[in-house]
């Protein structure tokens, strides 16, 4: 399983980040960009998990998202 982290949308929570989806078994890439930017403002955690794209305005709705 592999994921895909933008550390310019992650900004201060990409540790915590890359620690959930290792954590969850993913393979994670942190990328300078993924390309979600043009799809979802540049402000959220956009990142992709296999081929499910997530992008959220916190850390908290990241985890729920990654979950549900």
């Amino acid at each position: 399983m592999k994921a895909k982290v933008c550390k310019f949308c992650a900004g201060d929570y990409l540790e915590k980040i890359v620690r959930l989806l290792q954590e969850k078994g993913y393979e994670v890439s942190v990328e300078e960009c993924i390309g979600l930017c043009a799809k979802y403002e540049c402000s959220n955690i956009n990142v992709i998990v296999m081929e499910r794209e997530i992008s959220t305005r916190s850390f908290e709705e990241f985890i729920k998202a990654l979950e549900g």
